[in-house]
Order: structure tokens, then C-alpha cells, then sequence
């Protein structure tokens, strides 16, 4: 089994949230006007790609391989569902984050810590969208 694969080509660790995780905070944010400035939402500690296909494996149960691709790669795969200028900005996000040592979010502005909120590991999230 092989999962879309993301520009990452140097295995950048990454805070990675899924849609459901992103939602949880929002939802926690609600309820604590108290709270303000900025809040970090993503996994912490961060990821890697090959972290992520490992997680899905264990999951299913299969051998998954991380295969980076290119900036330009990512470009061209997404550019035919949401159209040639906004994958082009994803593609320029990418190659710009290329550049970091890592992309992992704080954990003293992270949701974790201001709103007790825990992100889903790969597999809960997996379970909670029904695969």
C-alpha cells in the first residue's frame, strides 16, 4: 500500500493534525474566552513522513512506504482538483518549510497545554473516520 506522498524531502518533522483533531480545539476554544493569542494546533512531539506511514501500516496491517516528492511534484499532482494558482501556493509553502530544520509547533502555545485537548494518534484517527 503506498499513501499519497508529501514533498518532505529531507524527513522533516512535522505537527502533523488531522481535520478532526483541528476541530476538537476549535470546539475546546469555545468554551475558554479566557484564552487568547496564539494557539498552536498539531501533534507534538512532531513526525516524519516515514513516522506516518509507519502508523498506517501498523494499522492496516500492510508494509507502507514513505516516498517524498518534490515541491513541484505536489504541484502537479493536486493542481487538477484545486486549480493551478493554489497548488502552485502549496507548492511555495513547501519548498519555503524545506528550508527549516523542522516545522513542529510549541508546546507552550500548543492546544495540548492551553486547552487540554489531545491529538488523535494516526491510528484513533483512522478508527474515528470509519477505515
Amino acid at each position: 500500500m503506498k499513501p499519497a506522498a508529501l514533498p518532505d524531502p529531507r524527513r522533516l518533522p512535522v505537527s502533523w493534525a488531522s481535520h478532526l483533531y483541528i476541530a476538537d480545539a476549535v470546539v475546546a476554544l469555545f468554551d475558554r474566552p479566557d484564552i487568547s493569542g496564539e494557539i498552536a494546533v498539531g501533534q507534538y512531539p512532531s513526525i516524519t513522513g516515514p513516522d506516518l506511514a509507519e502508523a498506517f501500516g501498523a494499522h492496516f496491517g500492510k508494509n507502507v512506504v514513505f516516498e517524498p516528492i518534490t515541491p513541484e511534484q505536489m504541484r502537479a499532482s493536486i493542481a487538477p482538483t484545486i486549480g493551478e494558482g493554489p497548488a502552485t501556493d502549496v507548492a511555495a509553502l513547501y519548498t519555503a518549510m524545506s528550508t527549516l530544520a523542522d516545522r513542529s509547533i510549541a508546546l507552550e502555545t500548543s492546544a495540548q497545554k492551553l486547552l487540554g485537548v489531545t491529538p488523535r494518534t494516526t491510528s484513533e484517527w483512522l478508527t474515528d473516520i470509519g477505515l
